[in-house]
């Protein structure tokens, strides 16, 4: 059952329980694994309903209901071997040297606390953990042409880790390499298709799939255990002024939902949610219970965040004048956080500010 019937389902379940009380008595005798599993779908709002239909469900709602620590945002000083990290939450700054074979390189992508990094103009990939200084170097890739979109699943650590390189090398042609932990080799495959564009492509995991967003608002996935490629097709969501560069665009995955996140200087936010099943991008006005962290190589969701964050919210890599806060927009209040703030979206989709996942023993490591 798709994911959106089985809440409708629920919802009316919950109803039912509160008005009729005993008479779903079925409900209440399920198994707390299965009541969590159930619980887990929920957002925040509708965790909260549930829990008061009886007592196991309050125990499977508050089971799931599990605060998250919201993810880092990193930036590389232009003069020092160091990465700086800032904690929205504590609203702290820590600083850690970089080894000496990473200095001067650049973030590609972001996932599980690892970074994609490259020397700038250089196929020569190593993915690395800011945190434990791991380091794991790629098979060499010899690129005539600079790829234009990269990315990876999960921390290389996992045998399920696939790093992802995409280019198009000549008209109508797609060229997709994919590297995965054993490999000494990348392996290689070319497709038939017209699909990225010079520059601002975005791409995000989900469900096993790559998917990937073009400038023109097309969407394409990609999945490595199938190696196929698939085009999808479906109209582009509705955007602002296509013809200026300055504005933000930011793809992020969250429980196999896909959001596109669209901004064009201080204009509200506009929020688009992939439906493939009805071929069509919906757009909502609100984030429900989740906080999102966007950033040009990486984007974070959560749902449970500490009180101290905002929820419905956007957090976008950019530090206030006074750098103790994060530039964020509430949907909740209609308005940015700070309302004086400045976003040079030509300086953000270029820059190497990003969100990166901490481990839960990060203020330990840093």
């Amino acid at each position: 059952m798709p994911k959106s019937r089985f809440l409708n389902s629920l919802r009316s379940i919950m109803s039912v329980e509160n008005n009729e009380g005993s008479s779903k008595n079925m409900w209440k005798d399920l198994p707390l694994e299965l009541l969590s599993s159930v619980m887990d779908f929920l957002e925040i709002k509708d965790n909260v309903r549930a829990s008061v239909v009886c007592k196991s469900w309050y125990e499977a709602a508050v089971s799931v209901r599990v605060i998250e620590q919201p993810p880092w945002l990193m930036y590389f000083p232009e003069t020092k071997n160091t990465c700086e990290f800032y904690d929205p939450l504590g609203c702290k700054k820590y600083t850690m040297e970089l080894p000496k074979s990473l200095a001067g390189s650049i973030v590609h992508y972001s996932t599980d606390g690892w970074l994609l990094m490259s020397k700038e103009d250089s196929s020569d990939f190593v993915l690395f953990n800011p945190f434990t200084m791991d380091v794991v170097v790629l098979p060499f890739l010899q690129l005539w042409n600079y790829y234009q979109l990269v990315g990876f699943s999960c921390a290389p650590t996992s045998s399920d880790c696939v790093v992802f390189i995409i280019k198009d090398y000549d008209p109508g042609h797609v060229t997709i390499r994919t590297w995965s932990p054993g490999q000494t080799m990348w392996t290689s495959m070319q497709v038939e298709s017209q699909f990225l564009d010079t520059e601002h492509n975005n791409v995000v995991f989900s469900n096993g799939v790559f998917y990937c967003l073009n400038r023109r608002n097309l969407v394409a996935g990609f999945d490595p255990s199938l190696s196929t490629w698939n085009v999808f097709d479906l109209p582009p969501p509705r955007c602002l002024d296509e013809k200026s560069w300055n504005q933000g665009k930011f793809m992020v995955g969250y429980k196999g939902d896909i959001f596109v996140i669209r901004t064009y200087e201080h204009k509200d936010p506009l929020v688009f949610k992939l439906d493939l099943t009805r071929g069509i991008w919906e757009q909502k006005d609100t984030l429900g219970s989740l906080s999102i962290f966007v950033s040009s190589k990486s984007c974070e969701s959560r749902t449970y965040v500490n009180e101290g964050m905002l929820r419905n919210s956007v957090y976008f890599p950019k530090l206030c004048y006074n750098e103790k806060r994060c530039v964020a927009y509430s949907f909740d209040e209609g308005r940015y956080h700070p309302l004086e703030h400045n976003l040079d979206w030509g300086s953000q989709l270029s820059s190497n500010n990003i969100w990166i996942e901490p481990p839960k023993n990060a203020f330990e490591l840093v």
